[in-house]
């Protein structure tokens, strides 16, 4: 079986629909990563999007900054969305963060047509990373009612962070799979403020996702969250072993010395005729 590589580069776009706000403005990112997306607002965002389509782009990370509840505020988007899912060719995932609302969720069943949602169990991201005051449940009631709402949710579990625990990755990824979901994306924990020796950070995140596949009996993503540094390492791991069935953003001599399927989208969305056509590289 071919490698299957992700490299969103012209076909696919990440959209802030917040700009560079965030409420939360944490140790994630402290909002960096909003600035190198496409900010709209609900008055611009249907010409934004049609001036990106005649560009050449199929596909959309709806993506920005989150409120204090750790929701994105679309809301405000649904309807001119919804036009605009209908009227042109386009491939829409979301970081919709942690959404409850069964009304707000059956609205973007007919627009979103992946989830890319962050599930953790562990303190350190949620209330130490993330800053927030209520414990890691909510993050499972999240997880469950996106499920219920029958949206294709791809979860993103870390692989690796300073305070990971395998029996909580164990039980991550056990809730996962009691949820019926196939489809697990892995993150690697990033903190520009602290260096990490290469070799044994390498070592512990290929360890890590020996353990998730052992475990695992779906499909394992390596997400595009994870440091350069340590690619020229854990790359040619990861695709020389078949440990993962997909890797985003992949160290380019891994890819020369591992040829595979290559497509210019995010690593989450379905691949069938329709996306393979729209996105297919090599």
């Amino acid at each position: 079986m071919k490698p299957l590589y992700f490299t969103p580069r012209n076909k696919y776009k990440a959209i802030s629909l917040t700009g560079s706000w965030c409420a939360l403005n944490c140790k994630f990112c402290g909002g960096k990563y909003l600035l190198n997306m496409i900010h709209v607002s609900p008055m611009n965002v249907e010409e934004v999007i049609r001036e990106l389509y005649d560009s050449g782009v199929r596909g959309l990370l709806l993506s920005g900054g989150f409120r204090r509840d750790g929701t994105l505020p679309i809301e405000p988007y649904v309807d001119k969305l919804r036009v605009i899912k209908r009227e042109l060719e386009l491939i829409i995932s979301a970081h919709l963060g942690l959404v409850t609302s069964r009304d707000l969720l059956a609205d973007l069943r007919e627009i979103v047509d992946v989830v890319d949602f962050e599930f953790t169990l562990s303190s350190f991201i949620v209330n130490y990373v993330r800053g927030f005051e209520f414990s890691v449940k909510k993050y499972i009631e999240s997880l469950e009612k996106i499920t219920e709402c029958g949206l294709h949710v791809v979860p993103h579990i870390y692989v690796w962070h300073p305070e990971i625990k395998s029996e909580v990755l164990r039980e991550e990824l056990r809730i996962i799979s009691d949820l019926g979901l196939e489809e697990v994306t892995l993150l690697v924990y990033m903190n520009s403020d602290v260096s990490y020796k290469p070799i044994e950070l390498s070592e512990k995140i290929v360890r890590n996702t020996k353990y998730a596949r052992s475990i695992f009996h779906g499909k394992l993503y390596m997400g595009c969250m994870r440091p350069g540094y340590i690619k020229p390492i854990v790359d040619p791991v990861l695709i020389r072993e078949i440990l993962v069935d997909r890797v985003a953003n992949p160290y380019y001599k891994a890819v020369r010395e591992h040829p595979g399927e290559i497509y210019d989208a995010c690593c989450s969305i379905p691949l069938n005729t329709t996306t393979r056509t729209l996105f297919t590289l090599l």
